[in-house]
């Protein structure tokens, strides 16, 4: 009989962590990435100065997008509360009512370059808070299963 007690205990702890686990989660931009540069197909005539092959780039902005980010499908921010509490840059990802899944972009500081991944499907809303240390600017979008509140 205790054995069945706390195999159940055990299981509703892991069931209300499961819970709390998917409620909530962050993605963290990388503040600085390294990226070496390669050109392929040098045109005769032309050389690649080798000086600049490999740089380090800062973290400069978040954007979200609706479905591929290639398809250029990015999302306006809204002011608004998730769970009560306010926030300057939500973005409504709610999965159940659109078709295709959300992204997160994140951009560095020059040339273009970005990072993209996949939001959580079980997600509802995000939010972008920006910060600084001694890297740089940082950036992270955190989503819940909560739906924003008092959009405007």
């Amino acid at each position: 009989m205790k054995g069945k007690i706390l195999s159940v205990t055990v299981a509703i702890m892991a069931w209300f962590g499961a819970v709390f686990f998917v409620n909530a989660y962050q993605i963290d931009c990388p503040q600085k990435i390294n990226v070496k540069e390669e050109v392929e197909n040098m045109p005769d005539g032309w050389e690649f100065s080798d000086d600049i092959n490999s740089l380090t780039v800062s973290f400069s902005s978040m954007i979200v997008y609706y479905d591929n980010p290639s398809r250029m499908g990015a999302l306006k921010p809204a002011k608004g509360t998730v769970d009560g509490k306010k926030h300057e840059l939500i973005w409504e990802v709610n999965h159940y009512t659109d078709v295709e899944p959300y992204y997160v972009v994140c951009s560095y500081n020059v040339r273009r370059i970005e990072l993209i991944k996949k939001i959580d499907l079980s997600m509802k809303s995000c939010w972008a808070d920006y910060s600084k240390n001694e890297q740089g600017k940082k950036g992270t979008l955190t989503c819940s299963t909560s739906e924003a509140k008092n959009l405007h």
